[in-house]
């Protein structure tokens, strides 16, 4: 078996833990067959626990080192690609699947890779993910707690949010310098229909763009003085509110008229 150190540019911090790994496993919940994305497999801990569950796996490796000693372990038993899952056409990898995701994400990919899920949303039947303890609780957080942002409303539009369990630094190598979670995200049957998603979350960027500032100077970016003053009079969202204060509904509110003033 070859040898390898890890990366610390890559953020690679490796689970030791079998236990961990298993309750992992369990939340997601995986059947005879079923197609499975695991993102960073490391050593290939988590990797041998999926395998067990006779899932049908496919796991990108970014590390070019990693690559050779996880197809040295594995074989043709997993769909093994080496590239950076940042940077390639998932529709190449999505065909019609309904796709579980299970993985030890590393830390620097949070945020983009689950921005990246939820472009593709309907092809993930359920999402299991070790990510930051913090993170995890941002993507969790109320309307009007400090947590509370752009991440959090995405991902909860998308999916219904289950924090799991929380995961220690020494149960890692090397263990990172923060804690870790487990987070389950299901597809909401409930999510709201819009005309113009794109336009939507362009405006709830802008109104989380700077959060000490209030709508009304936010949406300069996107409407003129006259017409925010005229969006004033037609909207039953306050524009002296911030953007942390707003609901999903909210938003959805401030999206159709803003959208109304732009055409």
């Amino acid at each position: 078996m070859k040898k390898f150190k890890h990366k610390k540019s890559l953020g690679q911090h490796f689970l030791k833990d079998k236990n961990i790994v298993r309750k992992i496993a369990d939340l997601a919940e995986i059947k005879e067959n079923e197609v499975i994305w695991e993102i960073g497999p490391g050593k290939g801990i988590l990797t041998e626990e999926l395998l067990n569950q006779k899932s049908d796996l496919t796991c990108f490796e970014i590390d070019n080192t990693l690559f050779p000693f996880l197809f040295e372990k594995f074989g043709t038993s997993i769909n093994l690609i080496n590239e950076d899952i940042l940077k390639i056409n998932w529709k190449n990898y999505l065909k019609d699947n309904q796709i579980k995701i299970v993985a030890n994400l590393p830390y620097q990919i949070t945020s983009p890779f689950l921005f990246r899920v939820t472009e593709h949303a309907a092809n993930f039947s359920r999402v299991v993910v070790m990510i930051q303890k913090e993170v995890a609780e941002r993507i969790n957080a109320g309307v009007g707690t400090k947590d509370y942002g752009k991440l959090s409303l995405k991902m909860q539009f998308y999916f219904n949010v289950e924090y799991g369990f929380t995961v220690k630094p020494h149960l890692f190598f090397p263990p990172p310098k923060v804690d870790s979670a487990v987070i389950i995200l299901t597809p909401r049957k409930d999510k709201p229909v819009l005309e113009d998603e794109r336009f939507f979350w362009r405006v709830v960027e802008v109104a989380f763009q700077n959060r000490r500032k209030m709508l009304r100077r936010n949406l300069r970016v996107i409407l003129s003085k006259e017409k925010i003053e005229e969006l004033g009079s037609i909207c039953n969202i306050e524009l002296t509110r911030r953007g942390e204060t707003l609901t999903e509904k909210d938003f959805i509110e401030l999206y159709e008229e803003v959208r109304k003033l732009q055409s």
